[in-house]
Formats: C-alpha cells, sequence, structure tokens
C-alpha cells in the first residue's frame, strides 16, 4: 500500500504545474515538501520450530525368576528366568540367603529374548531363598527378582537291618535302597579295618528304584563293620550310609534234595541196586585246605542222610580239611578220575576198582571214601590208587587231610556205625562203610 501512496503523490504533484499554466495566476502556495516515505521491510516469517518428540522416562527394569523344582544335594538346582527387555547379554547373578547375608552362588548373560538359566550344585541340605538381579551388587542392580524358596533333600543311603547272624557260604549281602534313586550308579561295600582304614568288599550298581544288593565275602566266619558309599564321585560329594554289623558263623547248613537219573547220568544204570529214587543229594559245607569253607555235595542212600550228616557236623567243627566233594558224575563214572582229583564222593554204581568181579559197596550209597590222595588205597591187584598219592602210603608223616583213627571224621563215622577200611589186609585209608 505504501508504493501506492507514493505513486498518487507524484501524479498530483504533476498535475498541479498544469493547473498553474491555464489558471489565474494567484500566488501558488508553498508546498511543503513531503518526505519520501520510508519503506518499511516486509516482515520475515518466523520459521516454526519443527516439534520435539516427547521425552519418554527410561524404560523401567525388571527381572523374574520362576519357581525351581525341590532338589537333592550335590544334585544341580535349575534357576530359570527373563528380564523385562529383551536384550542378549545382560549379565545376571544367582544369591542365595545364608544367616545374615546373600551370599553370590553363580553369574551367567542373557540370551535371546531375555531369558536366562543357573544350574547350582548345593552341599547342603534345608530349605533355602534364592533370588537373582541385573548387576553383581544389589545397590548397582538394574533390578532385583522376588525370591524364590527351594528345599534342598537330604540324599540317603539307607541300609536294610542285617540278620542277627548268617551262615557260611549263605549268599549274605547287604541290601537297601537310596533316595533318590540314580539307576545304574556305582556303590561300594566297605569294611571297616579300624584306624581310619577302609576296604573295598564289593561294587554294585542300584536298579530303577533305588535298590542295592551288595555281596559280602561269606566263606569265612568273621564279623564285619560294613557301610555302602557312592562312587566315581569327588570326595565332597560322597554319600554314606550307616554303619551295618554282618556276623558270619561257621556252619554245615546241609540241605537235602531228591535225586532223579538225569542227576546221576553216569554213575547210575538199569540194573543198580538201587535206584535213583531211593538216593538223596546232600549238599553241605566242608574246610578246604585253603583255610575257607567250601559247599559240597554227596549222593547217598535215603536212610544214610541223617548219619552222613551227624558224622559231617563234627568233622566240620573240627575243621578237618577237605579237597573238593563232587558227584562222581562230574568225572564222567570213573573212580579212577575221581580219585586222582582228591575227590570225596560217595555213591557210585560201579565195580571194585582192582576187582572187576565184586559190586563195590558204593553201589548202595552207604560207603564214602575221604581225601583220596591223601589217604591211597590198595587194591586186590596190588595196585595203589590213585597214583598220585603214593607218598601218603608211609602213614608216620602226618600231614593235612590224612584220616588216622583219631581224626574226627574217623571217629564221627564209626560213632555212626561205619567201620574204617585202613584195618583190611589191603589198606584202605581212604574208605568207610557200613559194618
Amino acid at each position: 500500500m505504501k508504493r501506492v501512496v507514493g505513486v498518487a503523490v507524484a501524479v498530483l504533484l504533476s498535475l498541479g504545474s498544469v493547473g498553474v499554466a491555464y489558471a489565474d495566476e494567484s500566488p501558488s502556495p508553498s508546498v511543503t515538501p513531503t518526505a519520501s516515505p520510508t519503506e518499511t521491510p516486509t516482515p520475515t516469517a518466523t520459521p516454526t520450530p519443527a516439534p520435539k518428540p516427547a521425552v519418554t522416562p527410561a524404560a523401567a527394569w525388571s527381572i523374574t525368576l520362576d519357581q525351581p523344582a525341590a532338589s537333592w544335594e550335590d544334585k544341580p538346582t535349575v534357576f530359570t528366568g527373563k528380564i523385562s527387555q529383551p536384550i542378549t547379554g545382560s549379565y545376571i547373578t544367582l544369591w542365595q540367603r545364608v544367616p545374615g547375608a546373600w551370599v553370590l552362588r553363580a553369574s551367567t548373560r542373557t540370551t535371546a529374548g531375555g531369558v536366562y538359566r543357573f544350574s547350582f550344585v548345593s552341599a547342603y541340605t534345608g530349605t533355602w531363598a534364592f533370588r537373582t538381579m541385573i548387576g553383581v551388587k544389589a545397590e548397582t542392580a538394574l533390578a532385583i527378582s522376588d525370591y524364590r524358596t527351594v528345599p534342598i533333600q537330604d540324599r540317603k543311603i539307607l541300609i536294610s537291618t542285617p540278620a542277627s547272624w548268617y551262615a557260611t557260604l549263605t549268599g549274605v549281602s547287604v541290601t537297601g535302597r537310596m533316595v533318590p534313586a540314580e539307576p545304574g550308579k556305582e556303590l561300594a561295600l566297605q569294611e571297616y579295618l579300624g584306624s581310619g582304614v577302609w576296604r573295598l568288599l564289593n561294587i554294585a550298581t542300584m536298579d530303577a528304584g533305588g535298590n542295592f544288593r551288595l555281596r559280602v565275602p561269606d566263606d569265612l566266619p568273621k564279623t564285619r563293620t560294613v557301610r555302602v558309599v557312592t562312587r566315581s564321585v569327588a570326595q565332597s560329594a560322597m554319600e554314606y550310609s550307616g554303619l551295618a554289623t554282618i556276623v558270619i558263623k561257621a556252619a554245615l547248613n546241609p540241605k537235602v534234595y531228591a535225586v532223579s537219573a538225569a542227576m546221576v547220568p553216569s554213575t547210575y544204570r538199569a540194573g543198580c541196586p538201587v535206584k535213583p529214587s531211593s538216593l538223596r543229594l546232600l549238599q553241605l559245607n566242608y574246610w578246604g585246605f585253603d583255610g575257607r569253607v567250601h559247599r559240597g555235595e554227596l549222593i547217598l542212600r535215603d536212610a544214610a542222610v541223617a548219619k552222613m550228616i551227624t558224622a559231617w557236623t563234627s568233622t566240620f567243627a573240627s575243621k578237618f580239611p577237605i579237597r573238593q566233594m563232587r558227584r562222581v558224575d562230574v568225572f564222567g563214572g570213573s573212580d579212577i578220575k575221581s580219585m586222582a582229583a582228591d575227590n570225596t564222593s560217595a555213591f557210585n554204581c560201579r565195580r571194585v576198582t582192582g576187582d572187576p568181579y565184586s559190586l563195590s559197596p558204593h553201589s548202595y550209597g552207604w560207603a564214602i571214601d575221604i581225601n583220596t590222595v591223601e589217604n591211597p588205597y590198595l587194591a586186590a591187584n596190588g595196585v595203589w590208587y590213585p597214583s598220585n598219592g603214593l607218598a601218603y602210603r608211609n602213614r608216620s608223616v602226618v600231614r593235612p587231610g590224612m584220616l588216622f583213627s583219631s581224626s574226627a571224621a574217623t571217629k564221627a563215622l564209626i560213632g555212626q556205625g561205619y567201620f574204617w577200611g585202613a584195618g583190611w589186609a589191603k589198606p584202605d585209608y581212604q574208605h568207610y562203610e557200613p559194618k
């Protein structure tokens, strides 16, 4: 608008000059010069500042700790949780409450999605409080979880109460159960020797239910103090059972069973004077030359069993040594092989060794031969049997396993109505039969 006004004034001034030329002369009014108006610059628009983004407060951090399952001492307890920001690599620590303080137990970092996981093994039982935090100190941690209580249960090896005593060679075992079950885990049976020394007796594994059976050596009478321990773990993590006392006593422990023809395939045949139905299998313990108890067996006439048990009870109590006691069927029914093996035996339906015309008293199931090498026999043909027993023809040199009139076996069998073949013209130092 101010430019338009300026133009109008110029026009008027121009018209004034023209009027002076054609009008009556009159004094021209003095024109007060009008100052040229100063042009006011058009104001520049002030730019509107771009809106600033709203300032959002830093997001609050938080951390959760899932409720762990109950666990066992020396077994891993798993702790899981998540932080509020899905950040990988955040430093997380696990803390356990102990009397008077929180103790750092483990550290880890978050994985994808901000999750974390700990596996912690506690050596102590009880119900404990745990918590996690983002950071290494409670004072500077970005967040601390609520605490969770976790029962750490006592792992135990429980031994079944043993009997007051066991007979030798009866399969003595220590049985029990481990809680919790760890199928396939090895356990060891140890015997206390005194002065803090333990000796390994046996090893076994527990079944799916945690049950175990550990054999105890039972070929000697002995009282043992034993315990069961876990194997293949660090000393600090070993679990120990309570102590048990196992008492093993030397005993004959005779057992009697019926006999079938299948049990005497080489020592019985049709025509023998005694059928298998009239025979019995007697199993009993005896002392070996090694000073240990062994299990033996005799095939006997049924009516001879009671007498033989009585005689062997005294013989066993005296610890008279026997080399072995097996059915002659093990040797194919051969008396010569049985004697050479120093075998103590009874029934064998056969001819007399060295006299093929006579039926052996052993055919009736009453007679018995004991320690055949140490007590050889002079046959009717003048030959000593077995050949490896010739050194024992000299009865003046007393050696283990030899029979004499003073021997417990001789006295016991004579007491049951037997006589000893040592008094025959052709002595049979191994042989006893009823009078």
